[in-house]
């Protein structure tokens, strides 16, 4: 690739990135319940939120901890239902692989 082209790869991406100051962040985060919440209002991507609180935390800025996340339990039951959806999802003349 070409420096002009890197350049302007490089001047497209940074048009694309959303931009927060470490006070608008901070504003926001204390202020919403949940990553995605900070996210929407600041133009950024959900990680890229979760990965800037992990950082200022590690320097010493005591953000506000959100509520975990509620996670399915992926018990026999749950693997049951996806074999079924997937089952049903799949058209007849398509062959079924079975890697277990």
């Amino acid at each position: 690739m070409s420096d002009e082209t890197s350049m302007a790869i490089s001047e497209e991406t940074l048009d694309k990135r959303a931009f927060a100051t470490d006070e608008d962040f901070i504003a926001s985060w204390q202020s919403n319940s949940n990553v995605a919440a900070v996210a929407t209002q600041l133009g950024m991507k959900a990680a890229s939120v979760d990965q800037r609180a992990r950082n200022m935390r590690k320097h010493g800025v005591p953000l506000k901890a959100y509520a975990a996340k509620v996670r399915t339990q992926k018990d026999k039951a749950y693997w049951a239902s996806m074999a079924a959806l997937a089952t049903a999802a799949l058209p007849e003349d398509d062959e079924i692989v079975n890697d277990a």
